[in-house]
């Protein structure tokens, strides 16, 4: 089955808006939908999703594709995964789809030999070499039913052993050194996780892509993650995510962490909707990927001052994300880890998480301490910190909500609040820029084509202008397919374009996100931008268009709102 096939039968079972909207916070924007776009940072959306044409397109960063590219991109990983996610996160049965290129044999190879070296560091942790890291495990409160649901492990001291085995298992050293186990230095080998209790890093679906290392004698650094890799990185990452999706999926909300053991102590405590950030503070990655699965996360990280930070940021992703997050204060303790092993420390977690506060609230309390709000100056200062957070939300709602807060905390109307609010904007503000996805008529119009300009100028534009018709024409394409023959361009991208377009016109009427998937980025992003415009050539306007690039000439009629050549008529 061609891939064009494949998706147009998935897409008969689950459209492109349910899954995409389980990452994106979409609006609707005319026949469209649009939102911040999860793969670059914004303030102003520019990702628009077409359920017409079953695609997504960001004028930001020119992302395109259908669901299945989004998710791929979402989750970094290759196209049978993305399969088994949708599969798995709608409940619809969707054939399996095999790929052979080498990225993903590359892919599977670094999977398999991840998965064989957490069954090689298990079974240390079981052996007398680790006679040391099994004391501490048993310190450490850690049952033998919480190590296994864990699959924790034990790195030896000696990295020779580690390969030898792996080596038995038909694993060899350069394929460990790619994960980042084993490193060389000077002809010898060694591993950075040596002598460390070992866990492994899943990805949202269950596939082991990393590492982390806790050292076990007092060593330092306490904890080392593995390298990132096209497999892992950091911010894309919840520990024990899919442990824990059940029972977030459950309860609608997402308890995070900041490490391992607090996450594997609540855990065993009964506390099985929680994930750890991997010591970083919580990303927008890490928000899109609890939004398929929760409406509310729970933030238990540190007080000090860079729990607050994490906390400024929070407000933001919650904002971007559409998250309701609340923030979790651990009273007499550090951890939750330390707390759990308090006598009734459940009970006592428990409230904190009763008692979580917005995370609004929360700065305004950290914004409070140190001042007196007795004194203008205090006040003052008070309310320009304040303000800084205002200004990153896009969400109008949440915006005026946090502005009113504050007019309370100095006791002033919130009308004053609210001028002093604007009076900032005014000055950092840049002129207002249209929105993206609301481009004029003639975008590719004759604005386009500078006075005067160069033929060879002009006929790149009527050559985009004759790719752009085509796309809006597809379904005409055998009609059209006469005259794209022996149809020379030049401009690469449209060439690349007008090439798939001749091997769809024997076949059934071509998808625009079939296109997408067989062009390069440049060429994608044009296909992509095109579909969504409203400029529109019509089957005529092709023809007229095309004929005219046959016949050399470079003026082009304003047909259709089509481009045209300005000689001052």
């Amino acid at each position: 089955m061609e891939y064009k096939e494949y998706i147009a039968d998935i897409s008969t079972k689950i459209g492109i808006l349910d899954v995409i909207g389980h990452y994106v916070k979409l609006r609707k924007q005319g026949r469209n939908y649009v939102g911040l776009c999860p793969f670059h940072h914004e303030k102003t959306p520019s990702f628009t999703v077409s359920p017409d044409k079953n695609m997504f397109y960001c004028f930001g960063c020119k992302a395109s594709g259908d669901m299945l590219t989004f998710v791929r991109k979402v989750h970094n990983v290759s196209l049978p995964e993305a399969i088994e996610i949708v599969s798995k996160e709608f409940h619809v049965e969707l054939p399996p789809w095999h790929m052979s290129t080498a990225a993903s044999r590359e892919r599977q190879e670094l999977l398999q030999t991840l998965k064989l070296v957490a069954t090689a560091f298990a079974a240390a942790l079981q052996s007398s070499q680790a006679g040391e890291c099994q004391e501490y495990v048993r310190n450490r409160g850690l049952s033998s039913e919480t190590v296994k649901h864990f699959s924790l492990g034990y790195c030896p001291r000696n990295t020779d052993s580690l390969v030898k085995w792996c080596a038995e298992h038909g694993i060899d050293e350069d394929s460990l050194a790619r994960t980042g186990i084993v490193q060389r230095h000077e002809g010898h080998s060694f591993s950075p996780f040596a002598h460390r209790l070992m866990f492994p890093i899943w990805d949202s679906i269950g596939n082991i892509i990393a590492f982390g290392g806790r050292a076990i004698d007092g060593s330092m650094p306490k904890y080392t993650n593995s390298p990132e890799t096209p497999l892992f990185a950091k911010r894309r990452t919840l520990y024990a995510l899919p442990l824990a999706e059940p029972s977030i999926r459950e309860t609608g909300t997402a308890i995070v962490v900041e490490g391992y053991m607090d996450a594997i102590a609540l855990h065993a405590a009964g506390f099985t909707n929680v994930v750890a950030s991997l010591g970083t503070a919580f990303t927008e990655e890490q928000g899109t990927l609890l939004r398929r699965s929760a409406s509310r996360v729970l933030l238990n990280f540190d007080s000090d001052e860079a729990g607050q930070r994490a906390a400024r940021l929070a407000l933001s992703i919650a904002d971007r994300t559409g998250l309701d997050v609340a923030v979790v204060k651990v009273e007499g303790a550090k951890d939750p880890d330390e707390l759990l092993r308090e006598p009734g420390g459940k009970a006592q977690y428990q409230v904190a998480l009763d008692q979580a506060r917005s995370v609004g609230d929360f700065l305004l309390d950290a914004a409070v301490v140190g001042r007196d709000m007795n004194s203008v100056t205090d006040r003052r200062a008070f309310v320009q910190e304040m303000m800084e957070s205002v200004d990153d939300m896009q969400d109008s709602l949440l915006r005026t909500q946090l502005l009113t807060q504050i007019a309370r905390r100095v006791n002033v109307r919130e009308e004053e609040v609210l001028a002093i609010y604007r009076k900032g904007r005014t000055h950092t503000e840049q002129p207002a820029v249209a929105d993206p996805w609301r481009l004029p008529r003639k975008s590719l119009g004759h604005s386009r084509i500078p006075t005067g300009g160069s033929l060879q100028s002009m006929r790149s534009v009527l050559e985009q202008e004759v790719v752009h018709g085509l796309i809006h024409n597809l379904d005409r394409l055998s009609e059209l397919s006469p005259l794209l023959d022996g149809l020379s361009l030049q401009d690469e991208a449209c060439q690349e374009i007008l090439s798939v377009l001749r091997r769809e016109t024997s076949g059934e009427a071509a998808l625009v996100p079939s296109l997408v998937a067989q062009l390069g980025p440049e060429a994608a992003a044009l296909v992509g931008r095109w579909s969504l415009e409203e400029h529109q050539l019509s089957y005529q306007g092709v023809k007229d268009a095309a004929s005219r690039l046959r016949s050399g000439s470079s003026a082009v009629t304003p047909e259709d709102g089509s481009i045209a050549h300005e000689r001052g008529e």
